[in-house]
């Protein structure tokens, strides 16, 4: 216990430091790929502790890996920190970035001076593009044999599923024409998208649990007495696992593609360069993590269900060991994504949360790292899953 003793002092010592930080990054909302604040709070306060940091990780302007130790079990904790538009910091990443921030300070001072490494990874714009998703291409998790992180909730969940998802846009190309003097000579590119609108509800009955499409007109025509020649729909298709999600897609797109024949246009299609896939939470970890949890004092009681969304940690966790907990920041319900939620992740309460979720990913670091038949059976569920996943 002498250890975990010390990291709970150790984040006990910089209360005051991180939650500083964690304001700063709540009033300071930045939006994907632009969070130049909040990078060079962290990485500062990091390079103050000792690590080394690499910024500009995978060619992304706003990533990077804050890293100490040089041999031994690489344990890493993503940092999310970018903002929604608008709403702010309406899905507590401004918490999820110190956690991690803690986590990773408290586990280097607890394994000094014995073998075991530590890296927080700066990951950007989560909310839009994904950027693990670009960090997984670039092999930046490779050498990571262990990924954690938390989110804020009003839902406490250790083992977390989500959808994998795919963002796809369908532009019709139609014919211009006057809508009242002579409609028969154009091609409504308009009725084409309402009609997959269309198609996709019928199609909804006849598709798993689990499985979401949701999509918006982002081009609907410019007069209302003019035939529209080009209209555009954007569309989120998910589902529970990547192989039923291909045939989802498959079925989405030819909804657009029969609209097309029916009003005489033609389709063009094109696929987002950022695929989420489902998270695989390991067991063995999450198992731990939850230990970890009590030890820390973690005492918000949970009476609320959630449903289930896409996260770019998916990725993650198909090449190495992940966990993404779900803590609740309060016993009432606060919707993300929202205003309220946003005022919620400035609250002392929220801070104590934030603190105590990087003690227990301390802990578990800690243990994992000083356990090797722990490590092993992490590995071996690790490869199970992406077995069972077809991988």
């Amino acid at each position: 216990m002498a250890n975990y003793e010390r990291i709970v002092k150790s984040i006990e010592e910089e209360n005051e430091n991180l939650i500083k930080m964690a304001r700063e990054i709540h009033n300071n909302p930045e939006t994907g790929r632009n969070e130049f604040i909040a990078v060079d709070l962290i990485t500062k306060y990091l390079e103050s502790k000792g690590f080394k940091i690499f910024r500009g990780v995978g060619g992304l302007k706003t990533s990077f890996m804050a890293s100490k130790g040089e041999e031994g079990y690489h344990v890493g904790f993503c940092a999310e920190y970018d903002a929604l538009p608008e709403i702010g910091h309406g899905c507590g990443h401004n918490l999820i970035a110190i956690a991690s921030v803690a986590a990773g300070v408290a586990l280097a001072s607890a394994i000094e001076n014995q073998p075991g490494r530590i890296s927080i990874i700066g990951t950007p714009d989560e909310e839009e593009h994904g950027g693990k998703v670009d960090l997984v291409r670039l092999g930046v998790f490779d050498d990571i044999d262990a990924a954690m992180m938390f989110h804020p909730d009003c839902a406490t969940r250790i083992h977390i599923d989500s959808l994998a998802c795919r963002d796809y846009k369908f532009i019709f190309h139609g014919k211009n024409a006057h809508a009242s003097s002579e409609p028969w000579e154009g091609r409504n590119a308009l009725d084409a998208v309402i009609q997959t609108f269309n198609n996709i509800n019928a199609l909804r009955q006849h598709l798993k649990d689990n499985t979401r499409i949701h999509g918006i007109i982002t081009e609907g025509g410019v007069a209302v007495n003019v035939i529209p020649d080009r209209t555009a729909a954007n569309f989120l298709i998910r589902a529970s696992n990547s192989e039923y999600l291909k045939e989802v897609v498959e079925k989405v797109i030819n909804c657009a593609r029969s609209a097309a024949i029916a009003t005489g246009t033609d389709l063009e299609v094109s696929e987002s360069d950022y695929p989420y896939e489902a998270m695989l939470s390991n067991k063995v970890l999450g198992d731990t993590f939850a230990a970890s949890l009590d030890e820390a004092g973690y005492s918000v009681e949970s009476k609320h269900d959630v449903g289930i969304g896409s996260i770019d940690m998916g990725n993650v966790s198909r090449v190495t060991p992940s966990i993404y907990p779900m803590l609740a920041l309060t016993d009432e319900w606060v919707p993300r994504h929202t205003f309220e939620f946003a005022s919620l992740c400035d609250t002392e309460q929220a801070y104590e949360v934030m603190l105590t979720a990087g003690k227990a990913m301390a802990i578990t670091g800690q243990k994992v790292i000083n356990d090797r038949e722990l490590q092993k059976k992490i590995k071996e569920d690790f490869l199970n899953q992406l077995d069972q996943a077809g991988e």
